[in-house]
């Protein structure tokens, strides 16, 4: 049986104009692909910017054992752009335990 992954430390930014309350959002929805990872997650980074008035760009930087893994997605909302950054990622790292 094999055990569940974690993130070790989660760090988070936010560009001026993102609301505070997406950070908590977006660690979160980061936190929850762990369970994909084929190991613990040292350090992630995720940040959240503008990109024009009515688009928000999700980023993200992991650290899975040495391995980095970088996942971006942009949209109207930063639910929505979290959200696709959150497949994207799951994507990755599920392929990678294979």
């Amino acid at each position: 049986m094999s055990r569940v992954h974690e993130i070790l430390n989660i760090q988070t930014e936010l560009a001026t104009g993102v609301p505070a309350d997406a950070a908590e959002y977006a660690r979160a929805k980061v936190e929850a692909v762990a369970k994909y990872a084929p190991a613990d997650v040292l350090f992630a980074r995720v940040r959240l910017t503008t990109d024009g008035p009515r688009s928000v760009v999700a980023h993200a930087s992991l650290d899975v054992n040495g391995t980095p893994v970088n996942a971006e997605a942009t949209a109207d909302t930063y639910q929505e752009a979290v959200d696709l950054l959150h497949d994207r990622l799951q994507h990755q790292l599920a392929g990678k335990g294979r």
